[in-house]
């Protein structure tokens, strides 16, 4: 971390028992926010099942690089993966799979019908067919899972010996009805298929289902081939025979409730404890999971019960001469999971007390607040300022550049900090080891920023631990993070894929020829009014992404100071109507997220990277891209390259256009802010912006 509480790189080492390098694997630096954890996964086949290797790593800033820490040990071990709960199935058919056939050359509703009882795809009695199948999902259980879905259509046209029509499949983005032409449903199924030139019995279908239940909207699908290819009669819904009509058959997890939560850590504190855990590996819906942690004493007895989303409590108030331990359940809308328990743990007394750590924790949030604001104009005047100066001097001191930085760059900008407070809840204080103080809090940060005359007010729940260096009685503050990434326990097993997000160390995909936004010598975007460099294309609902970004921008992150992409692409994708694409997950060509399991990939690389969601934005999306930010509207997707960097470390959604400013809504530092603050916020370290409109599909 930097005590100056900008972005460090993390750089690796990674040797064989004998302390020599492993062959032919590249360890590139891995680049974060200070104080969150760093990750870099390691390509199979690089490393050897059995084998004991030795790691180490240090932090770089702009000022230099940390020592290497000491090196530790790991052996890999490949486990075998968990097995898939059984499938329940559940065919769609008659009313269920409503079915039209239309001609798309006519651009009247009616113009042509196909023979009774029938579906057409393809050209015959001189029109080009179509057909729109949508399925009723009423019949599956809510919070079912979906694993596959296929679709099965029976010909008309011929009895044996069919060869095997590959229609394009596209998925509906707007409603259509048998009242409407189909030009109507062509342009309704726009220009980009779900899959084509494959049989429909190679199809899975089954997370495009998914996609409907999670977005609450089905439009169908539409089925059509090129103009040339000659037609195939299907029978349809309505035919008589009932074997014979088109069938949607849907393999689901039916709903149960969670598995038990794992890795459960209770850490005691002076008269409390903290209880952190890693989620079920299987959740047992697709929905929500809430969890209920409750504080036992040896007996069982239960002396306090906290209950929320995010999988971590604290207790206070308990008794430092009984030991206590955290039993939690995991929920969801079917019912519990079974309880599981930490190890006893008995807290302790903190030489002083309690209360003075948190009133040193509170004197530094608050001089650096009014450093933040101008109240005071650095440091020195703001530390001066409070009885607990020489606690925390030395590390505001180190802060000031980057805080009076950020304020004098927004003045620049006609915006300015003009309030900030920070209160602290849920706090635990712990004696560390080598005389170390923890105090470990949420830390509630409201800001009232101007932005050209405007007031906006936000507030932040975030998890921090500050840790205090006591000699002979006098505390010291060392150091500021980020409390859940410090205190995770990852799991042994599988499932540990999913609790961190890692870089990659396989060399990334870096498309060339986005024309960045242009930045002034001060690193600020040129300021302007005209139309160039806007390039059109046929765009995902913008105001639909940022609609939703706004409204969720607080929302629970799931991968803690890692959250950026995800929150983005879920902002695409259910704000904006943006569709999945499936495929394997370290391809770029896909883009899609399925958290069944917490040990199979949850989403693909290019959901949660921002260099993943670039490349699969720039080089698949076929987007228009913006090189002047007063170019930008609400919707676009902005990517921030960092000093030193060669990939996009950081992705955010425009949620509107104030005045010319930029606000921004992003899973980070702030989750609304401006790009002026973004920028003044990172004193130069950002050195290029690329803004896409994506597509629709």
């Amino acid at each position: 971390m930097s005590p100056a509480q900008t972005r460090v790189k993390a750089e690796f080492s990674l040797k064989d028992a004998a302390g020599n390098p492993v062959p032919g694997l590249a360890m590139p630096a891995v680049s974060v926010e200070s104080g969150s954890r760093a990750a870099l996964e390691i390509p199979e086949g690089k490393l050897t099942d059995g084998a004991t290797y030795r790691w180490s790593v240090r932090a770089c800033d702009t000022v230099g690089c940390s020592p290497w820490s000491a090196e530790q040990s790991l052996t890999v071990r490949l486990q075998p993966l968990p097995q898939m709960p059984a499938t329940q199935s559940l065919t769609l058919t008659g009313a269920a799979l409503a079915g039209t056939s239309a001609p798309t050359d006519c651009d009247t509703p009616g113009c042509a019908t196909p023979p009774a009882d029938q579906l057409r795809i393809g050209t015959a009695d001189g029109h080009l067919w179509a057909t729109h199948l949508k399925a009723d999902l009423s019949a599956l259980p809510a919070g079912a899972r979906v694993t596959s879905a296929k679709l099965s259509l029976t010909r008309s046209d011929c009895a044996t010996q069919c060869v095997a029509q590959k229609p394009s499949v596209y998925e509906l983005s707007t409603a259509w009805t048998a009242a409407q032409s189909g030009k109507d449903l062509l342009a309704a199924a726009g220009d980009e298929s779900y899959v084509t030139d494959t049989a429909l019995a190679e199809v899975d279908f089954g997370m495009l289902v998914q996609s409907w239940i999670d977005r609450g909207t089905n439009q169908g699908i539409a089925l059509t081939v090129p103009g040339t290819a000659a037609a195939a009669s299907y029978h349809s819904g309505t035919v008589t025979d009932t074997a014979k009509r088109p069938g949607l058959t849907i393999e689901y997890l039916p709903p149960i409730a969670p598995g038990a939560v794992n890795d459960v850590v209770a850490t005691a504190g002076d008269a409390g404890l903290l209880a952190t855990w890693n989620p079920p590996t299987d959740t047992g819906s697709n929905g929500e999971t809430t969890y209920v942690a409750k504080a036992e004493k040896s007996d069982g007895t239960v002396v306090a019960t906290s209950e929320g989303t995010v999988p971590r409590a604290v207790f206070t108030g308990l008794d430092n001469a009984l030991s206590y331990r955290v039993a939690v359940t995991a929920k969801n809308a079917v019912g519990s999971s079974p309880v599981s328990r930490s190890a006893p743990v008995q807290g302790s007394s903190v030489p002083g007390g309690t209360a003075r750590y948190k009133d040193y924790v509170q004197a530094y949030l608050s001089a650096r607040n009014k450093v933040m604001t101008g109240v005071s104009l650095t440091a020195e005047e703001a530390a001066a300022e409070s009885p607990h100066a020489e606690v925390f001097r030395d590390l505001l001191g180190v802060q000031e550049d980057p805080v009076v930085g950020t304020r004098e760059g927004l003045e620049t900008q006609n915006q300015a900090y003009i309030g900030a407070s920070s209160a602290l809840a849920d706090t635990t204080v712990l004696s560390g080891a080598a005389g170390r103080v923890l105090v470990r809090s949420t830390v509630i940060q409201t800001v009232t920023m101007r932005v050209d005359g405007v007031d906006e007010v936000s507030e932040n729940r975030i998890y921090r631990r500050f840790v205090f260096n006591v000699v002979a009685g006098a505390a010291k503050l060392e150091s500021e993070s980020d409390d859940i990434e410090a205190g995770q326990t990852l799991s042994t097993t599988a499932a540990a894929v999913s609790q961190v997000t890692a870089t990659s160390a396989e060399a990334p995909e870096v498309p060339t020829g986005i024309d960045p936004i242009a930045l002034g010598t001060d690193g600020f975007p040129l300021a302007g009014g005209s139309e160039a460099g806007v390039r059109t294309a046929a765009y995902v609902n913008g105001s639909g992404t940022a609609s939703w970004a706004l409204t969720h921008a607080y929302d629970k992150v799931e991968y803690w100071n890692n959250d950026c992409a995800n929150f983005v692409s879920k902002s695409l994708y259910y704000g904006g109507g943006m569709k999945m694409r499936t495929g394997w997950y370290r391809n770029s060509n896909v883009w899609w997220r399925n958290p069944t399991f917490s040990w199979m990939p949850r989403e693909s690389r290019t959901w949660a990277g921002a260099q993943g969601l670039f490349t699969h934005l720039f080089n698949y999306r076929q987007p228009g891209y913006v090189n002047r930010s007063y170019n930008l509207r609400p919707g676009d997707v902005l990517f921030f390259k960092y000093r030193g960097d060669n990939i996009y470390n950081h992705t955010a959604v425009v949620r509107g256009i104030q005045g010319g400013t930029v606000k921004i809504a992003q899973h980070g530092y702030s989750p609304l802010s401006t790009l002026p603050e973004i920028i003044a916020r990172n004193n130069g370290k950002i050195v290029e912006i690329g803004a896409l409109r994506p597509r629709s599909r």
